[in-house]
């Protein structure tokens, strides 16, 4: 059985996260989203994937290659211009079987199992209690009425995961769609003969930043306590990870499913606690405090720093003493007001002070600068400066 897996979106209610990398690339336990995808599907012996690139698409070739890495064999369309779902899957049009899966939701290898053994024309749904986030589906019986698009509804409801089992059949549907200027795969859905399976398996996605803390969770509690590197006498409990030429300075704690790349520096007397990534080549400064956090690769956090329900993109600098406030707030997110529970979200390259308090839901843009002795209480843009 073929797999096609949808990856030219950007991920736009994921900014600034996604300003130089495409969403399904996102590393969550330090890996990118769509990898897990390829296990699930390396894992229920599916090894023929075609996926379906557009936004950064070399940032997802460069990182994936033929797939001989993963163990499965990769090629690559295009969707030159991302105008919906079901142009995407047009791309890699196939007279044969296959199944469809979006390469930016975690998912485990029972729900590709579940899909494998269901029939032609089927799409998977899960109960969700944020449905407004996805495409509700209204049902009678097995068969599919109609799916509604982000309602606002609160209620636990199905939603559309993405999922389905299809033939060469859909291919000429969306091409009729097509030429009315219907480009959505849901709207494509809508006018076909579809029968839907409700699935119990594990199926997350990440619509919005503080989402990957939850999917990062997930992914940790798999780790295996594996201990590399130079530690100094410190205190280690719990399924703790931690990469080649790594140094822990003395003193340092850590607990719970921690997971920290290779060639970093950690501490002294630094703690680490709770479900936390903390990717390659990444520098925490001494007496820091670090909570349910993603730190990706090459951040340079200094002493005395407290992270909590914190992401920090790649490269980015933070100065002594910063601080998170976590907690739930209401936001507007790419004009969607949404609840939030978290604290800052930091974009690749960003560079904050010292002695600065973030607090919860402020986004940090890329590239953006903010100096010393500040209190964020507002969101700050890609490449801005506040001084």
């Amino acid at each position: 059985m073929r797999a096609i897996i949808l990856a030219a979106g950007e991920g736009y209610r994921l900014r600034p996260l996604t300003t130089y990398m495409p969403k399904v690339m996102l590393p969550v336990g330090n890996r990118p989203i769509m990898e897990y995808v390829i296990d699930a599907l390396r894992d229920n012996e599916v090894k023929d994937i075609t996926v379906v690139v557009g936004y950064m698409a070399d940032k997802i070739k460069q990182y994936f290659g033929n797939g001989a890495d993963f163990g499965v064999h990769i090629s690559y369309v295009e969707q030159k211009k991302q105008v919906g779902t079901a142009h995407a899957l047009y791309q890699a049009r196939t007279d044969e079987e296959f199944i469809l899966l979006y390469g930016d939701n975690m998912i485990e290898r029972e729900c590709v199992y579940e899909l494998l053994n269901s029939e032609v024309n089927t799409i998977i749904g899960a109960y969700s209690t944020k449905p407004s986030r996805y495409g509700v589906i209204e049902v009678r019986g097995r068969k599919l009425v109609k799916i509604r698009e982000k309602p606002p509804i609160n209620e636990e409801s199905i939603v559309f995961t993405g999922m389905g089992h299809f033939d060469g059949e859909i291919f000429k549907v969306i091409e009729e769609k097509m030429k009315e200027e219907v480009y959505k795969l849901p709207d494509v859905l809508n006018t076909m003969d579809i029968k839907l399976k409700v699935l119990d398996c594990d199926w997350r996605d990440a619509v919005f930043p503080w989402d990957l803390l939850e999917l990062n969770s997930y992914s940790l509690r798999g780790n295996i306590r594996k201990l590399a590197g130079k530690i100094e006498e410190s205190t280690i409990i719990g399924n703790v990870e931690i990469g080649e030429n790594t140094k822990i300075g003395a003193g340092t704690y850590i607990r719970g499913n921690v997971r920290i790349g290779e060639n970093c520096e950690i501490g002294p007397n630094s703690v680490i606690i709770g479900d936390t990534s903390i990717g390659e080549g990444v520098r925490i400064g001494a007496l820091s405090y670090v909570e349910n956090s993603i730190i990706m690769n090459d951040a340079d956090i200094g002493a005395n720093v407290f992270l909590k329900d914190a992401v920090v993109g790649r490269e980015v600098t933070i100065g002594a003493k910063f601080v998170t406030i976590s907690g739930k707030v209401s936001k507007i997110v790419e004009r969607e007001i949404v609840e939030v529970e978290g604290s800052v979200v930091i974009g690749d390259g960003a560079s904050l002070g010292s002695v600065v308090v973030a607090h919860p839901g402020v986004v940090v843009g890329s590239n953006a600068r903010v100096g010393d002795l500040k209190v964020l209480e507002r969101d700050v843009s890609n490449w801005e400066s506040v001084r």
